[in-house]
């Protein structure tokens, strides 16, 4: 009487297989959760960064908005008549080039 024997080589390669594509949705699903994880405290961060620059950007455009030629053609920061000079080339700056020192102490306040 001869024994019938199951194909060893067959069931061993489905079993391959199917460890195989465990371990693939096992490696996805944990990178993805762990992308998940890190994605709300960075996304967090990175708003919160986002709103800092825009209020330190929205700063500095009011600021140095003072220090332009007003209508009567005097500065707006200090509120001179007479046109702001270059202390060594002596030729006429803009009011903000001439206050940016003052401008800069104020941002740092």
């Amino acid at each position: 009487m001869a024994s019938r024997r199951s194909n060893p080589s067959g069931l061993g390669a489905v079993i391959g297989i199917v460890l195989l594509i465990g371990l693939a949705i096992l490696i996805i699903k944990w990178a993805l959760i762990t992308a998940a994880i890190l994605a709300v405290p960075f996304g967090i961060w990175w708003v919160y960064d986002q709103v800092q620059q825009r209020k330190v950007v929205d700063r500095r455009a009011e600021v140095e908005g003072r220090a332009v030629v007003d209508a009567a053609g005097g500065c707006g920061w200090c509120g001179s008549r007479i046109a702001h000079r270059d202390d060594y080339t002596g030729s006429l700056v803009q009011p903000a080039d001439f206050h940016r020192e003052e401008i800069e102490a104020t941002l740092a306040a």
